[in-house]
């Protein structure tokens, strides 16, 4: 056991050589010289008395023999980092790294925040706004917020909210017309179209009206909250989702044009690994979301 530790920093820099394809590469990771990333690798293959790679004029490649025994230092060394994350988490039990959209941020937890801080003073809250899928293998994350539909392999999730889509719009671009507003007379006025949630066909096909009576817009909203941004100034009707535009029709920035509802096959989840779920902060955060 002595004999191989003592070869550790050998098999880590053989270990990112071999991802890497390269000694400088590896050496860049592991923010040492070249010359060290080399002179660990030739100990490595003196202590083992086999070649692991074959140096080419663009970087290296690996034998047989480096190839089998990547496929355990990758094993080891991820295993090792996973190991150190849950500890440095652990060790951290007050704070609580949190995964969401920026528009999720925005327009509904956020606002909240208040609240949370009021009752939990103690549990600090790091807000990682990123619309790219959470990692959990890879970062620090400790819960993450997913719009979507269940299927996250080896993760807990459970289901926060149902969404469904609602048609919105300003009080200014409405005006005096009374509420609700019937289908056709929405169609009248500009809609605002979102780049995800393609549900105007949707809408129309639900009030028995044609496509046809859609009136398209070159722009389109990838982000939601820009979206219900576009339409608080007036700019046209969006069919929005209702968790999003909640706030915005509470405040009066928003109004319902009518009672439609355009169902989604998404909802918003509550996602951490499994063994988090029973951690005290977590569960103490997760039961505040779903009050809110």
């Amino acid at each position: 056991m002595i004999e191989n530790l003592r070869h550790l920093r050998a098999l880590q820099a053989f270990d990112e050589t071999a991802t890497q394809s390269s000694l400088t590469k590896a050496a860049d990771v592991l923010k040492v010289t070249h010359g060290a990333i080399s002179r660990q690798i030739k100990l490595l293959e003196l202590h083992l008395g086999v070649s692991l790679f074959n140096r080419r004029p663009n970087g290296v490649e690996l034998t047989k023999a480096g190839a089998r025994l990547h496929q355990s230092t990758r094993a080891a060394f991820s295993e090792l980092k996973s190991g150190v994350s849950d500890v440095k988490r652990l060790h951290h039990r007050q704070s609580i790294i949190v995964s969401l959209s920026t528009s999720l941020a925005l327009k509904w937890l956020v606002p909240s925040l208040s609240s949370f801080q009021q009752k939990h003073p103690g549990i600090a809250l790091l807000l990682d706004t990123n619309d790219a899928f959470a990692d959990f293998e890879a970062s620090e994350v400790d819960v993450a917020l997913r719009f979507g539909k269940p299927g996250w392999e080896g993760l807990y999730h459970e289901r926060l909210r149902q969404e469904e889509l609602i048609v919105v719009a300003s009080p200014s671009l409405i005006g005096e017309r009374n509420l609700p507003m019937r289908a056709e007379d929405i169609l009248g006025l500009p809609l605002l179209h979102d780049a995800f949630n393609v549900g105007w066909d949707s809408w129309v096909e639900q009030a028995g009206l044609s496509p046809d009576r859609i009136n398209s817009q070159k722009i389109r909203y990838v982000d939601s909250a820009v979206l219900l941004e576009a339409a608080i100034d007036g700019q046209g009707v969006a069919l929005a989702r209702h968790l999003l535009a909640e706030r915005d029709l509470n405040l009066g920035r928003l109004i319902r044009l009518d009672d439609s509802r355009v169902p989604l096959d998404r909802g918003l989840y509550f996602v951490c690994r499994p063994g988090d779920k029973e951690r005290i902060t977590v569960r103490i955060f997760k039961k505040w979301l779903m009050s809110i």
